[in-house]
């Protein structure tokens, strides 16, 4: 009967064990499922998640370029222009430092620059700029008439180029858009960004996409 009863004991002990075990297990994946967080500036509830702006302009070559053509691709979308002298150079850098951080990765992952300045950024001037910069094929700066370009401004909250002005004075930002074109994070451009932190931020949305 004693034997009965220890066996009983150490039963319900390998059980409790057994139980307690799984909980950790269970903790220990749930707290390796979560999504690892983004930096730079981060959403409110009301904008992180949501739609980004769509957008539907021309490339350096002529070309359509939508933002259709970037499903299942996350992007860096910024705002520049070619005869800027300052900020804009900067940006185009730090944007193409950011995708050579992600090494093979890079090809999974885009840059948009949208022109702020639609008489002055033309297409031999685009060309010329990203050429000068040496910026890579997934680096894709759009142009339009201003009446195209405006409810992209509107959209990303960007002041355009004042008109006339040899001084730079338009909005400067980096947004990060995922996989399923949604707004994800948001860096200040007017004073530089680390290029490897955009990076960190493009590969984990890299791989939320694989998901």
């Amino acid at each position: 009967m004693k034997q009965q009863k220890r066996t009983a004991r150490i039963g319900i002990a390998v059980v409790a064990v057994t139980v307690l075990l799984g909980v950790a297990v269970a903790v220990s994946l749930d707290g390796a499922s979560k999504e690892e967080a983004l930096g730079g500036n981060k959403l409110p509830p009301g904008l992180n998640g949501r739609p980004a702006p769509h957008f539907r302009l021309t490339d350096a070559r002529g070309a359509s370029f939508s933002a259709a053509e970037l499903a299942g691709t996350p992007y860096a979308i910024t705002f520049l222009y070619t005869h800027c002298k300052d900020v804009c150079p900067l940006i185009g850098e730090e944007l193409r430092q950011s995708l050579e951080h992600l090494g093979p990765d890079a090809k999974r992952a885009a840059v948009v620059a949208v022109s702020v300045d639609p008489e002055g950024d033309t297409p031999a001037s685009v060309r010329d700029w990203l050429g000068k910069h040496h910026e890579p094929s997934n680096f894709h700066y759009l142009i339009g008439t201003r009446a195209q370009l405006r409810p992209v401004w509107s959209g990303y909250f960007v002041g355009p180029q004042p008109e006339r002005s040899k001084e730079s004075g338009h909005s400067a930002s980096v947004w990060l858009v995922d996989a399923r074109g949604r707004w994800r994070a948001h860096y200040s451009a007017g004073a530089p960004f680390a290029p490897k932190h955009v990076a960190h931020d493009l590969k984990v949305l890299i791989d939320r996409g694989r998901g």
